[in-house]
């Protein structure tokens, strides 16, 4: 599974930075390039591409330009509001957070509203692992290695090195990263219990 791509568009640098920092806990996401100004996000989205936008509302109400010649980009903006009772402004988009909610709030609504636009790849590939395949990838995602997961499992490491094979073959996914965001997506793993292993 790729990455998911995202630009941060928010006038405020410290606002930037500490959104930044929230997607960094979401695994498989990635902050692509920053903006301070709807003129430079424009002219960078003319010639590069991106999974979702995440738009302080300000920018937003002066971006009737480039959603105009872009409807579909819509579709893909995630509005960030300053007051939180300007939610009815995201009806729009495909949805949107507040600046007053907190850091975990912040987290589980992205992850809400990234859910839609896995359907496809769930509904391709969620029924064909196992049940031994799935905890193999839950146990992978968690941080153990493959001899910690044969002796958790009372397998030969060979045994769990034979699952991953058939793992990256059905979900032609190779990385910990992206079978980790792929367990989260598909309720194989809560982001809490990847987030809680990386603050360990």
């Amino acid at each position: 599974m790729k990455q998911v791509n995202f630009i941060l568009a928010v006038e405020s640098y410290l606002v930037r930075k500490g959104m930044a920092v929230v997607l960094q806990r979401i695994p498989g996401a990635s902050v692509v390039k920053e903006f301070g100004s709807v003129d430079l996000l424009t002219r960078y989205l003319e010639h590069h591409g991106m999974d979702f936008l995440i738009i302080s509302d300000t920018l937003f109400a002066n971006a009737t330009d480039l959603y105009m010649n872009n409807p579909a980009l819509l579709e893909r903006t995630i509005l960030l509001n300053r007051d939180p009772s300007a939610e009815d402004r995201g009806k729009k988009t495909r949805g949107c957070i507040s600046l007053s909610e907190e850091k975990e709030e912040i987290i589980s609504k992205i992850n809400e509203l990234l859910n839609p636009y896995f359907r496809d790849y769930r509904a391709n590939t969620h029924g064909s692992l196992t049940d031994r395949e799935k905890t193999i990838v839950r146990l992978l995602s968690m941080g153990l290695t493959n001899r910690q997961i044969a002796d958790r499992l009372f397998l030969s490491t060979h045994t769990v090195t034979t699952h991953r094979k058939n793992i990256i073959h059905k979900l032609g996914i190779k990385s910990v990263s992206g079978l980790t965001v792929y367990a989260i997506v598909n309720n194989i793993i809560t982001i809490d219990e990847v987030t809680s292993k990386h603050e360990r």
